[in-house]
């Protein structure tokens, strides 16, 4: 049987078109000669995933993106549609789909993170047509900003730190003090000379002075050795000393401070009572006129000790003839009782 031109062109264009539509959803993704499960992401941001990015398992590939697109409901997230062209993988239900980047040029592959959901003790898996959990992975830049910026925290409060510093330092260091302080280094060739003057003197008074400090020293010396020989004696000072402490402490103290105390609550009355004016002592001291009347007193007998001692007769009035006049009279009488 001859097959005609026509339908060997035909049967190519077929063949062509086939091969076309294969290749064209290969590329998106979807194997049309392979059965495959189609699960869903959703992620607010997929720069870098392209349809066709490989969906991987700890770095094997089990399927591929086959669709993305903004969701109608939700504005702002992305709905992925990967599918999982591996007839024998299964996972479970709480499994993530983890955008990450394999590779430095920037492309992003979905990483399936295995879970662990367990329901009578079997795994739940996910069937065709879920939604899985996701999580990021940082890219590189990402990655590097993430430790860039705590580094850039710390520069910038160093630079702080720094221009705060310079600041006063800035403001310190004007002409005038710049001029003072160029006149104080070039005083420190002077310093120098003088203080080698001074140590040359101090070393002279040293020398001169030896015999001096060696007497100085002998003595500080003979005074530690008296010091180390009388060690026992000291020592009995201080129990001596301490015995007397101990038997202070033991002493009723407490008592006679009790008296003292006592005694000056006495003397406190006593001298209120003076001060109130009860009593002689009181009111000599408060009242002026018992003062006025004991030194009026006081003028008037000194008045009569010298009135006396001047003018005796007139308060002595006797004679010699009185008083032997009574003399008589009194033998008499004797004699009289005699007989």
């Amino acid at each position: 049987m001859k097959i005609s031109r026509e339908v060997k062109i035909g049967f190519v264009v077929i063949l062509t078109l086939a091969a076309a539509v294969w290749g064209y959803n290969w590329l998106k993704g979807n194997n049309l000669l392979v059965k495959s499960r189609e699960y869903y992401a959703v992620y607010a941001n997929v720069g870098g995933l392209s349809t066709a990015s490989p969906v991987l398992v700890n770095g094997f590939q089990v399927g591929a993106v086959s669709d993305i697109r903004l969701m109608k409901d939700h504005p702002g997230l992305v709905l992925v549609t990967f599918k999982i062209t591996d007839k024998n993988f299964k996972f479970p239900r709480d499994s993530e789909a983890k955008l990450a980047s394999p590779s430095l040029l920037g492309g992003k592959v979905i990483e399936i993170m295995i879970g662990d959901s367990v329901r009578n003790g079997e795994f739940v898996y996910a069937k065709p047509g879920d939604t899985l959990f996701t999580r990021y992975e940082l890219d590189l830049q990402g990655q590097v900003n993430e430790m860039i910026a705590p580094l850039k925290i710390k520069v910038g409060s160093i630079l702080s730190a720094i221009d705060s510093i310079l600041i006063p330092i800035q403001t310190i260091l004007n002409e005038e003090t710049a001029r003072k302080l160029a006149e104080g280094l070039g005083r420190i060739p002077a310093i120098i000379a003088n203080l080698e003057r001074i140590t040359y003197k101090v070393d002279t008074l040293i020398s001169s002075e030896k015999e001096k400090l060696s007497r100085i020293f002998s003595n500080v010396e003979s005074i530690s050795e008296n010091l180390r020989n009388n060690n026992s004696q000291i020592t009995s000072i201080l129990d001596n000393v301490e015995e007397i402490t101990d038997s202070l402490a033991k002493s009723n103290f407490k008592k006679a401070i009790a008296n003292a105390t006592d005694i000056l609550e006495k003397v406190d009355n006593i001298v209120t009572k003076i001060d109130n004016g009860e009593g002689t002592l009181g009111a000599l001291i408060n009242d002026d006129r018992l003062y006025l009347q004991i030194d009026s007193a006081a003028r008037n007998l000194n008045f009569l000790i010298d009135d006396l001692g001047q003018n005796p007769e007139r308060y002595l009035h006797f004679s010699l003839i009185h008083i032997n006049k009574n003399k008589g009279e009194g033998t008499k009488k004797k004699k009289v009782k005699t007989n």
